[in-house]
């Protein structure tokens, strides 16, 4: 028969432990024996005074600022208004059922309070267990970013004009010790898209997102390991920096973070500028780091048919004539090679080289014997796998964190806070990777104990069955007993 329907029947007195509620298997059960969330109050005990109201405590605070990217929910203010309805949040935290939450302000203040300094030492403590577990390999590493939209609208947007101001004096000058060396004529370049900023969020930059429309946000730089895709650094800036640029400060932290040096640096081709080939060269490093191409369509010759006479300083053409230095473009950091009209016209390969009625154009980059060598660092065979490892690693990373974290909106606005939200979301991340790897590690043990456990057992069984053929012989009545 149906049953009678289910009330609420409010207990005067109840007996209630949180912590039997909570299962053994609990993922903040696991976080709590790999974290120690104590080394909060020693880093931030100096940012307190000794009178005044007592502050809620540091490491409850740590606590909810983890769960805030843990669990993917969208602000402070909504993290404390789930708080009371969630067992294990309570638990986690150290609160019981009756005991008052703290405000989402309280958590407000303490970030901006501490700094990003503390939240480097949980990511670097969350580091260093995963090399000691054997995580991370160090010496391969894949650098990328990724954009990160600001908590700002697009329509407030205004020109920064300090930072054109001084653009503009730098072209300036530029243009006037360029004009006593040659008087090429120079492609006009577009403005760069960072030079907009917003009232409402004054750090944030205008770049150009992936889709072709308009961004005004944040990058995060990272290096993921090759080995278990741990992030092992991660940098953030403006959106409008140059991925390029950013890569050796990156590389730095990678090895300042794990304590061991880079071999191979493996990215995509934004950042294979003459700079960075250079930098890797200097350090010896075997770069995965392809350039863009220089390859014009069609049949054409291209620049890397041609041969580089150091000594001469000409370039050698496949039908073996020069090209003469013609000019420098010192902001390009390249040199032009050009062929007279003459020698074109009466060349028998002209079709299969060039279109122009003036001669053929090369270009060769200041650094084009860096860019030689990193080409020919790894084998195609190499390359085409680490690029493959790079779609897991890096790109992987970076979907994971937008997926599950909240990674591609800012929560909050400026520099400093959205380069905690990046710090925060990586250690979330790497503490998931270790929660795994120790599951691994458990269930690995168990399996080698039974499989330890069975082998003694066949042993054992082994050595009766040996002692047990004597005994048959000479004592029957004891085998049978």
């Amino acid at each position: 028969m149906m049953g009678p329907v289910k009330q609420l029947q409010p207990k005067l007195f109840r007996t209630f432990n949180i912590q039997q509620r909570i299962p053994t298997d609990h993922p903040l059960r696991e976080i709590l024996r790999l974290i120690d969330f104590g080394f909060v109050r020693r880093e931030v005990v100096d940012c307190y005074g000794s009178v005044g109201n007592p502050s809620v405590d540091p490491i409850v605070l740590m606590k909810l600022m983890f769960l805030l990217y843990y669990e993917n929910v969208r602000s402070e203010r909504a993290l404390m208004a789930q708080m009371p309805l969630r067992l294990d949040w309570l638990w986690f935290c150290g609160y019981d059922l009756d005991d008052e939450v703290p405000d989402h302000s309280a958590i407000s203040r303490a970030r901006a309070l501490w700094g990003v300094e503390v939240f480097e030492e949980l990511f670097g403590r969350i580091l260093t267990q995963c090399v000691a577990t054997g995580l991370v390999d160090g010496a391969i590493v894949h650098v990328d970013a990724s954009l990160i939209a600001a908590d700002a609208s697009l329509d407030r947007l205004q020109p920064a004009l300090r930072k054109v101001g001084h653009d503009l004096y730098e072209t300036l000058d530029e243009a006037a010790a360029e004009s006593t060396e040659d008087t090429a004529p120079r492609e006009d370049e577009p403005p760069s898209p960072g030079l907009t900023t917003s009232a409402t969020d004054r750090d944030a930059r205008l770049t150009r997102s992936a889709k072709g429309g308009p961004l005004l946000g944040y990058k995060d730089h990272r290096a993921i390991d090759d080995r278990c895709g741990i992030v092992t650094a991660t940098v953030t800036t403006d959106a409008s920096m140059p991925e390029a640029q950013m890569l050796e400060e990156v590389l730095n932290r990678h090895e300042e973070n794990v304590g061991c040096e880079v071999r191979t640096p493996v990215t995509d081709k934004g950042y294979g500028t003459g700079e960075n080939y250079r930098m890797l060269h200097e350090r010896n490093m075997k770069p995965c780091v392809p350039h863009p191409s220089q390859n014009q369509a069609g049949k054409k010759f291209h620049a890397e048919d041609f041969a580089y006479d150091g000594e001469r300083d000409v370039m050698i053409c496949p039908a073996g004539q020069e090209l003469k230095r013609w000019n420098h473009e010192a902001k390009r950091k390249r040199t032009r090679y050009r062929a007279s009209k003459e020698r074109c016209d009466s060349c028998p390969l002209k079709s299969k080289c060039t279109d122009s009625k003036i001669g053929r154009l090369v270009s060769r980059h200041d650094d084009q014997e860096h860019i030689d060598w990193a080409d020919g660092c790894l084998s195609k065979g190499e390359r085409k796998r680490l690029m493959e490892r790079r779609k897991s690693n890096a790109e992987g990373s970076f979907a994971d964190a937008a997926n599950n974290h909240g990674y591609k909106r800012a929560r909050w606005r400026g520099l400093e806070r959205v380069t905690i939200q990046n710090v925060m979301i990586a250690t979330v991340q790497n503490v998931r990777k270790l929660m795994k790897s120790a599951r691994r590690g458990g269930a690995a043990a168990a399996k080698a104990i039974f499989s330890g456990l069975r082998r003694l057992r066949a042993g054992i069984s082994s050595t009766l069955e040996w002692i047990s053929g004597p005994l048959r012989f000479f004592a029957p009545h004891l085998v049978r007993s």
